[in-house]
């Protein structure tokens, strides 16, 4: 006889609450449990499982990262197998879950970006990496620039989530909950969350390929935000955390490649 449990499983990200469309589920086997997952998001996920066993071996050992792939529906993660053949067992588990690899360090530290807007523009960058206000321990960008300005692709990839439906604004860090924001993984699994978008200033949907210099969204004042603005970070998403990069960009009329720096305007002539 085959059982099955069904759950589904939320994010807590630093912006907002969302589902994410993974379901991990067991069968019976001989003796024991398969443990496996379907995940139906666009980029890989990482469940870390915390198994409470009774007369049972979790295969590879207990509490580990397993990274789940795109699109990708029954895939193994672990057996769980009686050592007491005849004698009963049960498990239990906690688990925590992200979008991304866990231990992704093969990422392309070289990669050189495109600035976010659009060519023949001009903006400045009002708060830089470990910024003065709000980028406290954090590797991003905040460039100031009108409502409805083109934000453009600054890296191929896919979109993971959009956000598009808030119109609210303040300029305490409890706003965050409002924040609108296009997130983008790209090949080499870090990804490029674009905030503070404009209501309905979405161009693009989950699901969709994006190109490098792509039109994605509009920018706006919403979430926690002072001034319109359009706040960019580039990262690679931990179970619980972020690890926020330092990434250079090309800049002028493309020949230049140089961090972006706090106070300091940047064109776009590419």
């Amino acid at each position: 006889m085959r059982n099955y449990l069904l759950l589904a499983f939320v994010l807590l990200t630093s912006l907002c609450q969302a589902e994410h469309n993974v379901k991990i589920y067991y069968e019976q086997i001989e003796n024991g449990y398969n443990i496996y997952a379907d995940n139906d998001e666009y980029c890989p996920v990482s469940i870390k499982i915390n198994f409470v066993v009774t007369n049972l071996n979790v295969d590879g050992g207990n509490n580990n990262v397993y990274v789940v792939k795109a699109n990708n529906k029954k895939q193994l993660l672990t057996s769980l197998k009686a050592f007491k053949i005849g004698k009963a067992y049960k498990f239990s588990y906690n688990y925590l879950l992200n979008y991304g690899e866990h231990n992704n360090d093969m990422y392309d530290k070289d990669y050189i970006y495109d600035l976010p807007f659009n060519t023949s523009n001009t903006f400045k960058v009002t708060q830089g990496y470990n910024g003065t206000f709000s980028h406290q321990n954090e590797n991003s960008l905040d460039f100031k620039m009108p409502t409805g300005t083109e934000i453009m692709a600054i890296r191929e990839g896919v979109v993971i989530k959009v956000i598009a439906k808030n119109n609210i604004s303040c300029e305490k860090k409890e706003c965050s909950k409002y924040n609108n924001l296009i997130l983008i993984y790209h090949p080499d699994g870090t990804f490029a969350e674009y905030g503070h978008i404009k209501l309905n200033g979405s161009k693009v949907k989950v699901g969709d390929k994006v190109s490098k210099g792509q039109l994605i969204g509009y920018s706006g004042n919403v979430g926690w935000s002072t001034k319109p603005h359009l706040h960019l970070v580039i990262f690679n998403q931990k179970i619980e955390n972020r690890e926020t990069l330092k990434t250079k960009f090309k800049t002028s009329d493309g020949s230049l490649t140089e961090y972006l720096v706090e106070e300091t305007e940047y064109s776009r002539n590419y």
